[in-house]
């Protein structure tokens, strides 16, 4: 997935939108470096008012969306070990 140096944790800001509501938000995640590269989904918050809604999103959804954020990701020079 990407580039190396999208391994920690980042911060991407997203239109969010359902049947019901349309808002933007913050997707926090991060991505371990580690034998496993693991992504973790740390928070969705919206922009607006600060509330915290990771526990009632669909995961699935926003991992796609973080997968298209991190291919997407521009090329640092520390991908290569530069």
């Amino acid at each position: 997935m990407g580039t190396s140096s999208m391994f920690g944790t980042h911060t991407f800001d997203v239109e969010l939108d359902c049947p019901w509501m349309t808002t933007d938000v913050y997707v926090t995640f991060t991505n371990d470096s580690g034998d496993e590269k693991l992504t973790e989904l740390e928070s969705v918050v919206i922009v607006r008012t600060g509330q915290d809604i990771t526990s009632q999103v669909n995961p699935d959804y926003f991992f796609d969306l973080i997968g298209d954020f991190v291919d997407n990701a521009d090329y640092h020079y520390s991908d290569h070990g530069d």
